[in-house]
């Protein structure tokens, strides 16, 4: 009787040591099954000349235009629809960049220009991520999404 006893306490041991194991390896609840393969960092596409093509997946308004530079100093200027603009551009992780304070000429022009200007301006310096797709620049903020093309 005592063996048996003792049979059955080590069958119960051995299978919590069991169901434990198998407990250890599944994933947790709301945890992902398996971790994502990191993407792959692209080279910040500095020493570039750019032409806005297209704001937010729309055309640009005609005779409007846009461009962007970005300099092997990390330094972003360029034309923004009435006024000419310059400001420090250095990427940051998971294809971000950051825009220092930006020094802008004093032009005015109509509102629609100013307006198309303003959003352009904002979208760049607004907590921006970019990508190259297909030979073009994509950035996207909160704000927007500008589509370059290269050159000007």
């Amino acid at each position: 009787m005592v063996n048996r006893a003792a049979l059955l306490v080590v069958l119960s041991l051995s299978g919590l040591a069991a169901s434990g194991a198998a407990f250890a390896q599944a994933p947790k609840q709301g945890a992902p099954a398996a971790q994502a393969t990191p993407k792959e960092e692209k080279t910040f596409p500095k020493d570039s000349n750019w032409t806005l093509r297209t704001m937010n997946g729309k055309p640009l308004p005609a005779g409007m235009e846009a461009t962007l530079k970005i300099d092997g100093q990390f330094r972003g200027s360029g034309f923004s629809g009435c006024n000419t603009w310059s400001a420090t551009m250095w990427p940051v992780r998971n294809q971000r960049f950051a825009v220092g304070p930006v020094a802008l000429t004093k032009k005015q022009c109509d509102a629609s220009t100013m307006a198309f200007e303003r959003a352009y301006l904002v979208t760049l310096h607004n907590r921006s991520g970019w990508d190259l797709v297909n030979g073009m620049l994509e950035v996207k903020s909160d704000s927007g999404t500008l589509s370059f093309a290269r050159g000007f």
